[in-house]
């Protein structure tokens, strides 16, 4: 299998600094068929920092929980690397490795791109500002976001924790993207109620070419319209639970140098852009179980916290 040196270097980092891997812990690396030789360098890396390294290839997946053997291997290690094509952050097998202790970076969709350009970045700033807004979002009570665009949409938070991705993942049952840079918290999963026009991507689905208008009511999609993304987006969700079509999550972008590129491991990551998710999100504090977590980017927000603007077209202004 080619070996990608860049990749083997950036990710030496990474198991050592943002996960603080010891030499006498136990490290998994989880791919797919579709993130093979990716994920394969990463175990590389593991092993060339004298680490115990375990790589286990998954078969790709759209929904659901891992196989079996995935989540045994997921229960035993103590520091994770899933750079699978699926997000397995909210699957249940993740959420009981953590409970459990580990340690994991959940990377999902992660490519060549991604790894070579965006995994270096300034984690300093990014703790800085997600901690700082993720301590103003777990005592609010309100969020409102309102886009040119005619997005208005009041998504209710109060009693729910927010979390900081920042990067450092050195906690006993840490669990964050890489690259980082966001504060992301569960709504309350039966109110809120507006509109949200997505214009950035989609998860699995990518940039939307036109765009998409959701109608939120009760803490649910209630109307999909628009053109071409919007019928891709309906198709997406014709194999998925019902809960695929309630509120998830509220996020605010905290890397400055991360882009629009297409992918929402990146894109969900950009200063200046909020996202808001649905489906599964009983592993980030909320209630909702779904097959399926996925993100929606919406760029130039304008964000107010329990009054108080925070983002003014997507300029951070708190």
């Amino acid at each position: 299998m080619n070996i990608n040196r860049k990749i083997v270097e950036a990710a030496k980092k990474l198991i050592i600094d943002c996960l603080g891997t010891k030499k006498d812990e136990q490290l998994l690396i989880v791919g797919d068929e579709k993130t093979s030789e990716l994920a394969y360098g990463f175990a590389v890396a593991g092993r060339e920092c004298g680490i115990s390294t375990t790589y286990v290839e998954a078969p790709s997946q759209a929904k659901g929980e891992p196989p079996a053997t995935v989540g045994a291997a997921m229960s035993e290690a103590n520091v994770e690397f899933l750079l699978t094509s699926m997000s397995y952050s909210h699957v249940n097998a993740r959420i009981a490795a953590t409970n459990k202790g580990a340690r994991i970076a959940s990377m999902p969709m992660m490519n060549t791109d991604i790894a070579e350009n965006y995994l270096n970045a300034d984690y300093p700033l990014i703790k800085k500002v997600s901690e700082q807004l993720a301590d103003m979002l777990t005592t609010a009570k309100v969020v409102r976001v309102v886009t040119d665009k005619g997005t208005d949409v009041t998504l209710y938070i109060e009693g729910r924790s927010c979390h900081a991705d920042t990067g450092d993942l050195t906690e006993t049952g840490a669990l964050g993207n890489l690259p980082a840079g966001e504060a992301y918290i569960a709504p309350l999963e039966n109110v809120g109620e507006g509109k949200i026009i997505v214009d950035g991507c989609i998860a699995y689905l990518g940039p939307v070419e036109d765009d998409v208008i959701l109608t939120l009511s009760d803490g649910r999609i209630t109307a999909i319209e628009g053109n071409k993304s919007a019928s891709d987006l309906k198709k997406f969700l014709e194999d998925k639970d019902e809960e695929a079509w309630g509120i998830a999550e509220f996020g605010i972008g905290t890397n400055p140098g991360a882009k629009i590129i297409g992918h929402p491991l990146v894109d969900e990551k950009v200063w200046g852009t909020i996202h808001i998710a649905f489906g599964m999100n009983a592993s980030m504090g909320g209630t909702r179980q779904s097959n399926i977590h996925y993100d929606c980017i919406i760029n130039s927000p304008t964000v107010w916290i329990d009054g108080q603007l925070v983002l003014d077209h997507g300029n951070h202004v708190y």
